[in-house]
């Protein structure tokens, strides 16, 4: 249950960066949301690189790599 309601908020966080790309919502939220986007990106890309041998050992590695790039840990604790 707590999985599951962490990965809402967590579409709910990329859905927010995503709007702010589109329509910034101005100062002071602009710059922290994009930066906060940013930096977990690329904690998720590491993420993603780092256990890419065991989703490529998933049925479908794609969208298991898809999903850690969206929710990071939230999804691969699922995994195990």
């Amino acid at each position: 249950m707590f999985w599951t309601i962490a990965k809402v908020f967590m579409l709910a966080f990329w859905a927010l960066a995503l709007a702010n790309l589109l329509a910034p919502f101005g100062s002071p939220w602009e710059v922290p949301l994009n930066a906060i986007a940013g930096v977990t990106l690329v904690l998720h890309l590491v993420e993603m690189l780092l256990f890419n041998k065991y989703l490529q050992q998933q049925p479908a590695p794609g969208l298991h790599r898809l999903q850690v790039l969206l929710f990071g840990v939230l999804h691969l604790q699922r995994l195990h």
